[in-house]
């Protein structure tokens, strides 16, 4: 009858066979969102770290070799977390590594300083954390 049909993509259904269910690409559990924010974490910390060895080098080299790394680490926290989630999709996870590239970069800046090119460069990092898992 017309007061139970549900309205479906295809046409109308009965209640039955009307049900949708989530795509498996977007059916994101915890255990998903938990090693996504382990991955996220380790890059992290070992992104911070080869800023910090990366200012260790002489002059403005050190300096631009510190934003490099700073990029880098922003494309692989996208890379990590896409791969230990098996290429599941999902605002959350977007969330996760623009998280985490976020405080890789307020950890990072008493190292590279606070400037026009720090900035230009963090938007970079979190726009390529982020776009590694866009939707």
């Amino acid at each position: 009858c017309v007061k139970c049909v549900v309205q479906h993509p295809v046409g109308l259904r009965c209640p039955e066979c009307g049900q949708s269910t989530k795509i498996p690409q977007w059916d994101i559990t915890p255990s998903y969102y938990a090693r996504a924010i382990g991955v996220a974490a380790a890059i992290s910390i070992a992104g911070v770290g080869l800023v910090f060895l990366s200012t260790l080098l002489p002059g403005f080299l050190g300096f631009y070799a510190a934003l490099a790394a700073l990029v880098g680490t922003g494309y692989l926290i996208g890379q990590g977390v896409n791969r230990v989630v098996s290429g599941k999709r999902g605002r959350g996870l977007q969330w996760v590594a623009g998280v985490a590239m976020g405080i890789t970069a307020f950890i990072a800046w008493p190292f590279i300083g606070f400037n026009f090119f720090a900035l230009i460069t963090v938007a970079a990092a979190v726009y390529l954390a982020v776009n590694q898992l866009r939707i």
